[in-house]
């Protein structure tokens, strides 16, 4: 089974190991999911890292319905 990362989402804690890296994993079906990455050493180098941005608004509800991604600079 191919598994190729398409994005890592980096929560705040990250770097302090309270909360897991989550990868944006595609399989070779085509299916996309989400996973957890237990040690950061495992990703490729080429991965690239994103951490959650400022909140997306919907102008009628205003409710919160999405984060936009910012890239993570190592």
């Amino acid at each position: 089974m191919v598994r190729e990362v398409l994005a890592v989402l980096m929560p705040e804690d990250a770097e302090g190991g309270q909360s897991p890296l989550q990868a944006l994993i595609r399989n070779d079906e085509g299916g996309v999911e989400l996973s957890d990455i237990p040690d950061r050493a495992a990703l490729d180098r080429d991965a690239v890292c994103f951490e959650q941005g400022k909140a997306i608004i919907d102008p009628h509800s205003k409710e919160v319905i999405g984060y936009e991604m910012e890239v993570v600079n190592d």
